[in-house]
């Protein structure tokens, strides 16, 4: 039968490796949170852009150096604009973000 110190010494070794374990997680967690590649580029996505033509806020949108635009209606959601939509909103207007961001323009 095993001492009852190795017992206890055997309990405190797994605590303590299950605490480390813990910490180690919480870091790598948070740094996936952290961007620090400052290299990015960015810029900030404008504000006020409803009530505008889908196309026109297409080219504005590109013409910063946005290449990722999704478009939502009530009916579909499409990465083409259709001459037809007009701007409801844009999600993350007057935000700053990286150029490769989605931009989610909301259109009628």
């Amino acid at each position: 039968m095993p001492h009852p110190d190795y017992m206890h010494d055997v309990t405190e070794s797994k605590t303590s490796t299950m605490w480390v374990v813990g910490v180690v997680a919480a870091v790598v967690i948070i740094l996936t949170f952290f961007d620090f590649d400052d290299s990015r580029p960015v810029t900030t996505i404008p504000v006020n852009l409803g009530g505008q033509p889908a196309a026109s806020v297409d080219r504005e949108l590109r013409g910063l150096g946005f290449a990722n635009i999704m478009y939502s209606s009530p009916i579909e959601t499409s990465a083409t604009v259709h001459p037809e939509w007009t701007v409801v909103s844009v999600d993350g207007a007057g935000q700053t973000v990286g150029l490769d961001s989605w931009i989610m323009v909301r259109v009628h």
